[in-house]
């Protein structure tokens, strides 16, 4: 009884999942198309009467069943609806956490990132709080908290990690990654006055990124391939996340800049110049070496999601 009642929550709640609901109805509607195709070809082929009735009267079957399970899904999805606050924490596939992290900083009033490179965070929630503040004139705080790039430990411990993933890193993969971060959102914050973006280093590489709004959080891990975990609004570890993005940014070094600088420039490569890179109060050392790569992460984003 307990079980049961336990896997028909488990079935339902797991087909609020876009990609497990989408796989859900496609699965069935191929399996009813491919039966009433095959109905017509079981009977050209069948001389027995037996045969070619016991052969329809299974596919009719499998067809009808097929549309039951649909039709009954659907009504409860339309008359009942998914119960979202029935767990604090759920585990995202990884073909999910895309569409979770997308729905983060919609309708918001305070954005958290804590990562290493922000290349995610660059190529869309950026971008879209931006959106947001703007077209709603919404009043948007965004909090920032990225590595030191500047750390050396911090520097050779990210470049390990980019090892371990495939990648071929070079000699400070934080730094342009950082500045580019730290470029997006000056730019951003300096052209809408309703987006107020605050930008930390810390001298701690976390091994995930967790992104935070009044939308719930999610905590995922570089590698793609691998699941993410949820956390709803409100619950224990909603907070517990945030007051330690909080704590370690109190212990961070905060990231200041003209904002006069960054007025009237866009996302381009041409933004990206002597002035503005050395802009943050991090070292750059040889800006010919950096500014073309920093000016390609601030317009083409590449991300892994």
């Amino acid at each position: 009884m307990k079980a049961s009642k336990f896997t028909a929550i488990d079935f339902f709640d797991d087909l609020t999942s876009r990609y497990a609901r989408n796989r859900f109805f496609a699965g069935f509607m191929v399996l009813v198309v491919g039966c009433l195709l095959i109905i017509p070809v079981t009977d050209a082929l069948h001389d027995w009467p037996t045969v070619k009735e016991v052969s329809r009267s299974i596919l009719v079957q499998v067809v009808s069943s097929s549309l039951v399970i649909l039709a009954f899904y659907s009504l409860y999805m339309w008359l009942i609806g998914p119960n979202t606050a029935a767990r604090e924490v759920s585990v995202a596939r990884p073909q999910d956490i895309s569409e979770r992290m997308k729905a983060l900083p919609l309708d918001v009033h305070h954005y958290v990132f804590w990562g290493r490179s922000g290349s995610f965070f660059r190529a869309y929630p950026l971008l879209k709080l931006d959106e947001e503040a703007r077209d709603k004139k919404r009043n948007i705080v965004v909090d920032v908290l990225l590595p030191d790039p500047q750390d050396d430990r911090l520097v050779a411990s990210y470049r390990d990690i980019l090892v371990v993933l495939g990648e071929e890193p070079g000699n400070n993969p934080l730094l342009p990654n950082v500045l580019a971060t730290c470029m997006a959102c000056a730019i951003l914050s300096a052209n809408n006055k309703h987006l107020e973006i605050r930008i930390h280093l810390s001298s701690f590489l976390p091994g995930f990124r967790v992104d935070l709004s009044d939308n719930g959080a999610i905590l995922t891990q570089d590698d793609k391939r691998k699941p993410a975990l949820f956390f709803q609004y409100g619950s224990d570890f909603y907070d517990m996340f945030l007051s330690t993005v909080m704590n370690e940014k109190a212990v961070s070094r905060k990231v200041v800049w003209d904002g006069g600088l960054f007025r009237g420039l866009k996302l381009e490569e041409k933004s990206c110049d002597v002035k503005t890179l050395e802009a943050f109060g991090i070292h750059v050392g040889r800006l010919d070496a950096i500014q073309q790569e920093v000016a390609t992460l601030i317009t083409k984003r590449p991300h892994r999601y």
